[in-house]
Protein backbone atom coordinates (compact mmCIF):
# COMPACT_ATOMS: atom_id res chain seq x y z
CA UNK A 1 0.00 0.00 0.00
CA UNK A 2 1.51 3.18 -0.93
CA UNK A 3 2.13 6.06 1.74
CA UNK A 4 -0.22 8.83 2.18
CA UNK A 5 1.75 11.86 3.93
CA UNK A 6 -1.67 13.52 4.18
CA UNK A 7 -2.79 10.28 6.08
CA UNK A 8 -0.68 11.22 9.38
CA UNK A 9 -2.12 13.27 12.38
CA UNK A 10 -1.81 17.00 12.26
CA UNK A 11 0.25 17.56 15.13
CA UNK A 12 2.85 14.74 13.22
CA UNK A 13 2.38 16.40 9.61
CA UNK A 14 2.71 19.84 11.45
CA UNK A 15 6.41 18.69 13.25
CA UNK A 16 7.61 17.93 9.81
CA UNK A 17 6.49 20.89 8.85
CA UNK A 18 8.67 22.91 11.01
CA UNK A 19 11.65 20.74 10.62
CA UNK A 20 11.72 21.36 6.95
CA UNK A 21 11.00 25.08 7.21
CA UNK A 22 11.79 26.86 10.59
CA UNK A 23 15.11 29.15 11.13
CA UNK A 24 16.45 26.19 13.55
CA UNK A 25 16.25 23.90 11.51
CA UNK A 26 17.36 25.07 7.91
CA UNK A 27 20.77 26.76 9.77
CA UNK A 28 24.05 25.11 8.53
CA UNK A 29 27.06 25.32 10.51
CA UNK A 30 29.47 27.57 9.07
CA UNK A 31 31.91 25.60 6.60
CA UNK A 32 35.36 26.47 8.84
CA UNK A 33 36.30 29.48 10.93
CA UNK A 34 36.14 31.79 8.32
CA UNK A 35 33.00 31.77 7.27
CA UNK A 36 29.50 32.31 8.64
CA UNK A 37 26.48 29.96 8.98
CA UNK A 38 24.24 29.57 6.59
CA UNK A 39 20.52 29.05 6.17
CA UNK A 40 18.57 26.43 3.89
CA UNK A 41 14.95 26.58 3.30
CA UNK A 42 13.50 23.58 1.32
CA UNK A 43 10.23 25.60 -0.01
CA UNK A 44 9.42 22.84 -2.27
CA UNK A 45 7.24 21.42 0.38
CA UNK A 46 5.29 24.51 -0.14
CA UNK A 47 4.58 23.87 -4.08
CA UNK A 48 3.26 20.12 -3.78
CA UNK A 49 -0.99 20.90 -3.28
CA UNK A 50 -3.16 23.77 -2.12
CA UNK A 51 -3.48 21.47 1.39
CA UNK A 52 -0.45 20.79 2.21
CA UNK A 53 0.91 24.33 1.14
CA UNK A 54 -1.85 25.74 3.49
CA UNK A 55 -0.11 23.46 6.58
CA UNK A 56 3.46 24.39 6.06
CA UNK A 57 2.83 27.99 5.15
CA UNK A 58 1.94 28.40 8.90
CA UNK A 59 5.20 26.93 9.98
CA UNK A 60 7.52 28.70 7.88
CA UNK A 61 5.55 31.97 9.01
CA UNK A 62 6.34 31.13 12.31
CA UNK A 63 9.83 32.77 11.87
CA UNK A 64 10.46 36.32 12.78
CA UNK A 65 12.75 37.33 10.16
CA UNK A 66 14.83 40.74 9.93
CA UNK A 67 15.45 43.31 6.90
CA UNK A 68 18.92 45.62 7.25
CA UNK A 69 18.59 48.16 4.60
CA UNK A 70 20.91 50.87 3.94
CA UNK A 71 22.53 53.22 1.28
CA UNK A 72 26.00 51.30 1.49
CA UNK A 73 26.60 48.34 -0.73
CA UNK A 74 29.85 47.24 0.88
CA UNK A 75 27.95 47.56 4.87
CA UNK A 76 25.93 43.94 3.99
CA UNK A 77 29.66 42.31 3.25
CA UNK A 78 30.91 44.12 6.12
CA UNK A 79 27.96 42.85 8.20
CA UNK A 80 28.65 39.02 6.76
CA UNK A 81 32.45 39.03 6.92
CA UNK A 82 33.56 41.01 10.05
CA UNK A 83 29.69 40.46 11.84
CA UNK A 84 29.71 36.66 10.99
CA UNK A 85 25.75 37.03 10.12
CA UNK A 86 24.24 34.52 8.25
CA UNK A 87 22.24 36.32 5.25
CA UNK A 88 18.82 34.47 4.17
CA UNK A 89 18.63 36.97 0.61
CA UNK A 90 20.37 39.92 -0.73
CA UNK A 91 19.49 42.11 -3.15
CA UNK A 92 16.31 41.99 -5.33
CA UNK A 93 15.20 38.96 -3.12
CA UNK A 94 15.46 40.98 -0.29
CA UNK A 95 13.56 43.78 -2.12
CA UNK A 96 10.91 41.41 -2.73
CA UNK A 97 10.58 39.57 0.74
CA UNK A 98 7.53 40.99 3.12
CA UNK A 99 7.68 38.51 5.96
CA UNK A 100 10.09 40.50 8.32
CA UNK A 101 8.51 41.80 11.77
CA UNK A 102 11.30 44.48 11.73
CA UNK A 103 12.82 46.68 9.12
CA UNK A 104 16.50 48.38 10.62
CA UNK A 105 16.97 51.81 8.10
CA UNK A 106 20.02 52.99 8.32
CA UNK A 107 21.66 55.92 6.56
CA UNK A 108 23.14 59.61 7.23
CA UNK A 109 22.64 62.72 6.62
CA UNK A 110 23.85 63.39 2.97
CA UNK A 111 23.60 59.94 2.36
CA UNK A 112 22.51 58.66 -1.06
CA UNK A 113 19.11 59.49 -1.66
CA UNK A 114 16.50 56.38 -0.57
CA UNK A 115 16.24 55.21 -4.28
CA UNK A 116 19.60 54.21 -3.97
CA UNK A 117 19.48 51.37 -1.25
CA UNK A 118 20.99 47.84 -0.28
CA UNK A 119 18.81 45.24 1.29
CA UNK A 120 19.36 41.68 3.53
CA UNK A 121 16.95 39.58 4.96
CA UNK A 122 18.38 37.70 8.73
CA UNK A 123 17.33 35.67 11.42
CA UNK A 124 15.85 37.22 14.68
CA UNK A 125 18.83 34.49 16.33
CA UNK A 126 21.30 36.30 14.18
CA UNK A 127 20.55 40.15 15.46
CA UNK A 128 22.54 40.48 18.46
CA UNK A 129 25.85 39.30 16.32
CA UNK A 130 24.67 42.10 14.07
CA UNK A 131 24.58 44.49 16.74
CA UNK A 132 27.48 43.62 18.33
CA UNK A 133 29.38 43.70 15.14
CA UNK A 134 28.33 47.63 14.58
CA UNK A 135 28.87 48.17 18.58
CA UNK A 136 32.52 46.89 18.08
CA UNK A 137 32.67 48.67 14.44
CA UNK A 138 32.15 52.19 16.48
CA UNK A 139 34.21 51.44 19.39
CA UNK A 140 36.82 50.57 16.43
CA UNK A 141 36.07 53.66 14.71
CA UNK A 142 35.47 56.22 17.55
CA UNK A 143 33.01 59.19 16.16
CA UNK A 144 31.00 56.90 13.36
CA UNK A 145 27.40 56.67 15.59
CA UNK A 146 27.27 60.54 15.59
CA UNK A 147 27.33 60.77 11.83
CA UNK A 148 24.21 57.72 11.62
CA UNK A 149 21.17 58.04 11.39
CA UNK A 150 18.52 54.56 13.10
CA UNK A 151 14.90 54.19 12.26
CA UNK A 152 13.38 50.65 13.11
CA UNK A 153 9.98 49.47 12.28
CA UNK A 154 8.22 47.08 13.40
CA UNK A 155 5.43 44.92 12.01
CA UNK A 156 3.17 42.34 12.50
CA UNK A 157 3.64 40.74 8.40
CA UNK A 158 0.41 38.56 8.64
CA UNK A 159 -2.03 41.10 10.31
CA UNK A 160 -1.45 44.79 9.60
CA UNK A 161 -1.40 47.07 12.62
CA UNK A 162 -1.51 43.74 14.98
CA UNK A 163 0.26 44.64 18.14
CA UNK A 164 3.09 42.27 18.58
CA UNK A 165 3.30 40.77 22.10
CA UNK A 166 5.98 42.32 24.42
CA UNK A 167 8.26 39.30 24.65
CA UNK A 168 9.48 39.77 20.69
CA UNK A 169 8.71 43.11 21.07
CA UNK A 170 11.79 42.58 23.78
CA UNK A 171 14.12 40.65 21.45
CA UNK A 172 13.74 42.58 18.90
CA UNK A 173 14.20 45.80 20.25
CA UNK A 174 16.51 45.36 22.93
CA UNK A 175 19.52 43.94 20.81
CA UNK A 176 19.68 47.61 19.90
CA UNK A 177 20.62 48.68 23.45
CA UNK A 178 24.17 48.36 22.30
CA UNK A 179 23.84 51.43 19.66
CA UNK A 180 24.90 54.58 21.43
CA UNK A 181 25.43 58.18 20.40
CA UNK A 182 23.47 57.87 17.07
CA UNK A 183 22.68 61.25 15.13
CA UNK A 184 19.37 60.46 15.29
CA UNK A 185 17.31 57.43 16.21
CA UNK A 186 13.15 56.57 16.25
CA UNK A 187 11.17 53.30 16.42
CA UNK A 188 7.82 52.85 14.99
CA UNK A 189 4.87 50.62 13.84
CA UNK A 190 3.08 47.94 15.67
CA UNK A 191 2.14 49.91 18.83
CA UNK A 192 5.70 49.68 20.51
CA UNK A 193 5.16 48.83 24.11
CA UNK A 194 6.18 52.41 26.33
CA UNK A 195 7.99 50.02 28.25
CA UNK A 196 10.24 48.02 25.60
CA UNK A 197 10.85 51.47 24.10
CA UNK A 198 12.13 52.94 27.81
CA UNK A 199 14.13 50.19 28.56
CA UNK A 200 15.49 49.81 25.27
CA UNK A 201 16.39 53.95 25.48
CA UNK A 202 17.79 53.48 29.13
CA UNK A 203 20.34 50.74 27.70
CA UNK A 204 21.44 53.18 25.06
CA UNK A 205 21.80 55.81 27.72
CA UNK A 206 24.35 53.38 29.35
CA UNK A 207 27.75 54.50 29.02
CA UNK A 208 30.24 51.98 27.43
CA UNK A 209 33.25 51.15 29.95
CA UNK A 210 36.06 52.98 29.33
CA UNK A 211 39.35 50.92 27.87
CA UNK A 212 40.53 51.61 32.20
CA UNK A 213 37.02 49.37 33.34
CA UNK A 214 37.78 47.10 30.34
CA UNK A 215 41.18 45.85 31.53
CA UNK A 216 40.06 45.90 35.34
CA UNK A 217 37.16 43.73 34.82
CA UNK A 218 39.53 41.07 32.29
CA UNK A 219 42.41 41.32 35.18
CA UNK A 220 39.77 40.25 37.95
CA UNK A 221 38.35 37.59 36.07
CA UNK A 222 41.46 36.37 34.82
CA UNK A 223 42.81 36.35 38.40
CA UNK A 224 39.47 34.25 39.41
CA UNK A 225 40.42 31.96 36.33
CA UNK A 226 43.48 31.49 37.68
CA UNK A 227 42.07 30.38 41.06
CA UNK A 228 39.55 28.34 39.60
CA UNK A 229 42.41 26.47 37.99
CA UNK A 230 44.66 26.40 40.84
CA UNK A 231 41.33 24.77 42.51
CA UNK A 232 40.78 22.07 39.57
CA UNK A 233 37.90 23.33 38.58
CA UNK A 234 38.38 23.47 34.94
CA UNK A 235 35.19 24.70 33.76
CA UNK A 236 35.01 27.59 35.65
CA UNK A 237 38.19 28.69 35.00
CA UNK A 238 37.91 28.46 31.49
CA UNK A 239 34.28 30.03 31.97
CA UNK A 240 36.55 33.28 33.48
CA UNK A 241 38.87 33.13 31.08
CA UNK A 242 36.27 33.44 28.24
CA UNK A 243 34.42 36.21 29.87
CA UNK A 244 38.28 38.02 30.71
CA UNK A 245 39.27 38.18 26.60
CA UNK A 246 34.88 39.17 25.88
CA UNK A 247 35.84 42.20 28.64
CA UNK A 248 38.53 43.20 26.59
CA UNK A 249 36.62 43.08 22.81
CA UNK A 250 37.82 39.87 22.00
CA UNK A 251 35.27 36.87 20.94
CA UNK A 252 36.32 33.12 20.44
CA UNK A 253 34.57 31.07 18.24
CA UNK A 254 35.75 27.29 17.78
CA UNK A 255 39.43 27.69 17.31
CA UNK A 256 39.15 31.41 15.86
CA UNK A 257 39.75 34.24 18.24
CA UNK A 258 38.50 37.69 17.00
CA UNK A 259 40.01 41.14 18.48
CA UNK A 260 37.76 43.88 17.80
CA UNK A 261 37.95 47.69 19.08
CA UNK A 262 41.80 47.59 18.17
CA UNK A 263 40.96 51.86 18.26
CA UNK A 264 39.56 52.00 21.09
CA UNK A 265 42.73 51.64 23.10
CA UNK A 266 45.05 52.13 20.41
CA UNK A 267 47.18 55.71 21.06
CA UNK A 268 46.29 56.55 24.89
CA UNK A 269 47.83 57.10 27.77
CA UNK A 270 45.50 55.40 30.57
CA UNK A 271 44.47 57.90 33.61
CA UNK A 272 42.81 55.68 36.36
CA UNK A 273 43.11 52.05 38.17
CA UNK A 274 45.66 49.85 38.06
CA UNK A 275 47.03 50.55 34.64
CA UNK A 276 47.39 53.79 35.33
CA UNK A 277 49.95 55.81 32.95
CA UNK A 278 50.20 52.70 30.30
CA UNK A 279 49.58 52.97 26.79
CA UNK A 280 46.04 51.01 26.51
CA UNK A 281 46.85 49.37 23.07
CA UNK A 282 50.22 47.38 24.86
CA UNK A 283 48.25 47.12 28.26
CA UNK A 284 45.69 44.72 26.30
CA UNK A 285 48.29 43.03 24.78
CA UNK A 286 50.20 41.98 27.24
CA UNK A 287 47.09 41.02 28.85
CA UNK A 288 45.74 38.52 25.95
CA UNK A 289 49.82 36.99 26.49
CA UNK A 290 48.75 36.21 29.86
CA UNK A 291 45.41 34.55 29.59
CA UNK A 292 46.79 32.81 26.31
CA UNK A 293 49.25 31.43 28.73
CA UNK A 294 46.75 30.57 31.59
CA UNK A 295 44.21 28.73 28.76
CA UNK A 296 47.43 26.75 27.28
CA UNK A 297 48.03 25.82 31.06
CA UNK A 298 44.41 25.15 31.41
CA UNK A 299 44.02 22.66 28.42
CA UNK A 300 47.50 20.93 29.81
CA UNK A 301 45.76 20.35 33.23
CA UNK A 302 42.70 18.70 31.52
CA UNK A 303 45.05 16.76 28.57
CA UNK A 304 43.61 18.44 25.89
CA UNK A 305 47.15 17.94 24.20
CA UNK A 306 46.26 18.98 20.71
CA UNK A 307 44.53 22.49 21.97
CA UNK A 308 47.31 23.32 24.28
CA UNK A 309 49.79 22.74 21.16
CA UNK A 310 47.56 24.77 18.63
CA UNK A 311 46.74 27.69 20.94
CA UNK A 312 50.42 27.82 21.40
CA UNK A 313 51.56 27.73 18.15
CA UNK A 314 48.93 30.20 16.86
CA UNK A 315 50.19 32.78 19.61
CA UNK A 316 54.10 31.92 18.54
CA UNK A 317 52.95 31.90 15.13
CA UNK A 318 51.36 35.51 15.24
CA UNK A 319 54.24 36.76 17.88
CA UNK A 320 57.08 35.34 15.37
CA UNK A 321 55.57 37.08 12.26
CA UNK A 322 56.10 40.45 13.41
CA UNK A 323 59.79 39.91 13.55
CA UNK A 324 60.35 36.89 10.98
CA UNK A 325 57.11 36.91 8.86
CA UNK A 326 58.86 34.58 5.91
CA UNK A 327 59.30 31.74 8.33
CA UNK A 328 55.95 32.46 10.75
CA UNK A 329 54.18 29.33 10.88
CA UNK A 330 57.55 26.91 11.02
CA UNK A 331 57.99 25.71 14.68
CA UNK A 332 59.56 22.44 13.31
CA UNK A 333 62.31 24.02 11.57
CA UNK A 334 65.60 25.10 12.87
CA UNK A 335 65.35 28.10 15.32
CA UNK A 336 69.30 27.98 15.23
CA UNK A 337 69.52 28.84 11.33
CA UNK A 338 66.81 31.57 11.85
CA UNK A 339 67.97 32.31 15.51
CA UNK A 340 67.75 35.84 15.17
CA UNK A 341 64.13 36.50 16.00
CA UNK A 342 64.01 34.94 18.99
CA UNK A 343 67.42 36.98 20.31
CA UNK A 344 65.69 40.41 18.59
CA UNK A 345 62.68 39.64 20.30
CA UNK A 346 64.16 38.43 23.84
CA UNK A 347 66.20 41.81 23.16
CA UNK A 348 63.74 44.43 22.95
CA UNK A 349 62.75 43.62 26.30
CA UNK A 350 58.76 42.89 24.88
CA UNK A 351 56.35 43.97 28.03
CA UNK A 352 54.98 40.65 27.86
CA UNK A 353 58.57 38.38 27.95
CA UNK A 354 57.71 36.04 31.07
CA UNK A 355 54.41 35.82 29.99
CA UNK A 356 55.51 34.95 26.46
CA UNK A 357 58.12 32.63 27.61
CA UNK A 358 55.25 30.34 29.53
CA UNK A 359 53.80 30.13 26.00
CA UNK A 360 56.81 28.84 24.43
CA UNK A 361 57.30 26.04 27.16
CA UNK A 362 53.60 25.23 27.93
CA UNK A 363 53.48 24.38 24.12
CA UNK A 364 56.59 22.58 24.19
CA UNK A 365 55.25 20.18 26.89
CA UNK A 366 52.07 19.71 24.38
CA UNK A 367 54.41 19.20 21.46
CA UNK A 368 56.41 16.29 23.77
CA UNK A 369 53.13 14.60 25.27
CA UNK A 370 52.30 14.89 20.90
CA UNK A 371 55.64 13.30 20.21
CA UNK A 372 56.83 16.11 18.66
CA UNK A 373 60.71 15.81 19.36
CA UNK A 374 62.08 18.47 17.05
CA UNK A 375 59.17 21.15 17.84
CA UNK A 376 59.98 20.35 21.63
CA UNK A 377 63.67 21.07 21.29
CA UNK A 378 62.69 24.51 19.65
CA UNK A 379 60.39 25.52 21.78
CA UNK A 380 61.90 24.66 25.40
CA UNK A 381 65.07 26.47 23.93
CA UNK A 382 63.00 29.49 23.00
CA UNK A 383 61.22 29.46 25.99
CA UNK A 384 64.85 29.81 28.17
CA UNK A 385 65.70 32.52 25.78
CA UNK A 386 62.60 34.41 27.13
CA UNK A 387 62.21 33.19 31.17
CA UNK A 388 66.31 33.35 31.60
CA UNK A 389 65.47 32.64 35.54
CA UNK A 390 62.78 30.20 35.34
CA UNK A 391 64.28 26.95 36.86
CA UNK A 392 61.76 24.67 35.88
CA UNK A 393 62.45 25.78 32.13
CA UNK A 394 66.09 25.46 32.97
CA UNK A 395 66.01 21.64 34.33
CA UNK A 396 64.58 20.65 31.20
CA UNK A 397 67.04 22.24 29.29
CA UNK A 398 70.03 20.50 30.88
CA UNK A 399 67.73 17.39 30.45
CA UNK A 400 67.21 17.95 26.64
CA UNK A 401 70.89 19.41 26.77
CA UNK A 402 71.81 15.58 28.00
CA UNK A 403 69.67 13.79 25.90
CA UNK A 404 70.72 15.75 22.63
CA UNK A 405 69.01 17.44 19.83
CA UNK A 406 67.13 15.03 17.93
CA UNK A 407 69.26 16.32 14.31
CA UNK A 408 72.22 18.34 15.53
CA UNK A 409 74.08 19.47 18.64
CA UNK A 410 72.61 21.77 21.09
CA UNK A 411 75.73 24.17 21.24
CA UNK A 412 75.02 24.79 17.79
CA UNK A 413 72.46 26.85 19.14
CA UNK A 414 74.42 29.13 21.37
Amino acid sequence: MAFRFLDLPPEIRDQIYHDILSCDQARRPPPDDDNPASYHFDLAILHTNKQIHHESKKAFQDNVFIKITTPWSESIEHISSEGRVPIIALGPAADAFGLFHLWIWIDAPGAPPRGTAYSMIICLDDLLAFTRMWRFSNLNHQGLNPHLRLKLILQDPHVPDRKIPKTLQLRLLLPFGLIKNLHSFSVHGAKVLPSVEEALKKEQATPEPSPEECLETATVLKDAGNKSLQAQDFAAAMQYYTEAFAAIHVTLSGRKRYIHAEGYYNLRELTTGSYKGQNGHLARIILRVKLVANVIQLYLKTEEWEEARFWGKRSINLFRGSFDPHHADDLEGDFDRDWAWVQLSAAMGFPAQNAMGKIFYRTALASRALGYKKEEWNLVHAAQVYSPHDEIIRADLRKLMEQGDPDHKAAAMS
